[in-house]
């Protein structure tokens, strides 16, 4: 077995990605692949739209918002510790992560089948980047540019699921929320 990378993120020697997959119990889950933005992972199980597809049990609180973080509230943000880092941001997400529940669930627009790319829309937990990226996803209506749920507005924002920290910041910015 190849030894782990010091840093999240990084690739092991032996091109699988920096946890392994007992990690969080998601042997039976994931598996790693190659990915133009790096490592992803896919998923091994056919699930239906909605469904459970694994608690989040390895989180630790972050001391600061970075690329490997997930926005949890207003003002707080965790590190997944686990293969989950590697899902992948699209416009047409196969996942969503519920920060308030702490898990991972199927998107409620499809159903998820195995050897599908785990992706989930990052400004679903995200309010504001500090490394604006652009979006690889190529899905109709993709955002272009993924800077964060500050920048997504109107009807653009009935597009998805939003957390309710996110839902909550997005109703202050259009002076909807508590002052």
């Amino acid at each position: 077995m190849a030894s782990l990378p010091s840093t999240p993120g990084q690739k092991s020697a032996n091109g699988d990605g920096a946890y392994p997959l007992t990690v969080n119990n998601l042997s039976s889950l994931v598996s790693y692949n190659e990915h133009p933005a790096g490592v992803s992972i896919n998923s091994r199980v056919s699930l239906p739209k909605g469904a459970l597809f694994t608690p989040i049990t390895t989180s630790t609180p972050a001391p600061a918002k970075r690329w490997s973080t997930v926005q949890t509230s207003k003002d707080s943000q965790i590190e997944l510790n686990s293969a989950l880092l590697y899902m992948n941001h699209s416009c047409a997400p196969s996942l969503e992560v519920d920060a308030k529940e702490m898990v991972v669930r199927v998107s409620r627009e499809r159903d998820l089948k195995a050897g599908d790319d785990l992706t989930f829309f990052y400004p679903s937990t995200e309010w504001e980047f500090d490394a604006p990226f652009e979006c690889l996803c190529a899905e109709k209506g993709c955002v272009g540019k993924v800077r964060g749920a500050k920048f997504i507005e109107g009807k653009d924002a009935q597009r998805w699921w939003f957390n309710e920290h996110i839902q909550g910041l997005m109703k202050e910015r259009d002076g909807h929320g508590k002052n």
